[in-house]
């Protein structure tokens, strides 16, 4: 049964977040982890006390420069073991170098790191695909080599993220992803980051044609007002129900 979730947006109260995540029928939330450790909202000082007390489930996005693996996994495996987290999601980025087949080789090692720390404890890491942004992790090379080199490495794959129809179902075809970020985009922009509806995405052709299996979680990438995210969660599970 596929699982709706939503961004805890950190510039509003966690508890606001929980609320609204609760009135709007999501089966959880996306927490957002860097550099700086979780990020919520600047009132919640004690955030693994507050996401406890709330008791709301939640998934952590962990936004990666490759540089900083050493030090945040084992960061992030004492915090996914205080919350009883068995997933997480890693965006990898590469923001201090430039990036080729060398920069590649270095997240190869990297993901392989990470996995020998979170496998054993019995954690499922899924690891997202950028846009051209940031190009690392963005090709249907690049992902094909990483996931054939990590056989115990999951998809979280951004549509957002995607050049076309072709590079969404050429991705699919490499791994099966069993977590979607979702947003609506223009093609011929760069990185965004819609309301659904807003912008040229097909998402009836791609839960039609290309995820027509799809079985897994969802995350509504969105950050937009209340009810850009409500009537974005209404027209994909509107799709869901017709497919």
């Amino acid at each position: 049964m596929v699982k709706i979730g939503c961004c805890a947006r950190f510039f509003n109260r966690y508890e606001n977040e929980v609320r609204f995540a609760k009135e709007n029928g999501f089966d959880f939330m996306q927490l957002w982890y860097d550099s700086r450790g979780l990020c919520l909202h600047e009132d919640d000082r004690d955030f693994i006390d507050t996401i406890k007390r709330h008791g709301f489930p939640t998934i952590i996005h962990a936004v990666l420069n490759i540089d900083e693996f050493d030090e945040h996994v084992p960061k992030l495996l004492a915090l996914l073991k205080e919350l009883g987290h068995k997933e997480l999601i890693i965006h990898p980025i590469c923001m201090n170098q430039p990036i080729d087949e060398g920069t590649l080789d270095i997240l190869d090692e990297k993901v392989r790191f990470a996995l020998d720390v979170f496998n054993p404890e019995g954690i499922t890491l899924h690891l997202e695909n950028n846009s051209k942004l940031d190009p690392i992790f963005t090709d249907t090379n690049e992902i094909e080599k990483i996931f054939a080199n990590n056989k115990r490495l999951e998809f979280i794959l951004d549509i957002a993220h995607i050049d076309s129809m072709e590079h969404l179902s050429d991705m699919v075809h490499i791994k099966k992803p069993n977590i979607l970020h979702i947003a609506d985009k223009h093609f011929n922009v760069v990185h965004e980051h819609l309301p659904i509806g807003q912008g040229e995405m097909d998402f009836k052709h791609i839960f039609k044609n290309i995820l027509n299996d799809f079985n897994g979680k969802i995350i509504l990438e969105i950050v937009n007002t209340d009810q850009d995210i409500v009537n974005s969660k209404k027209i994909i599970e509107s799709i869901l129900k017709e497919k």
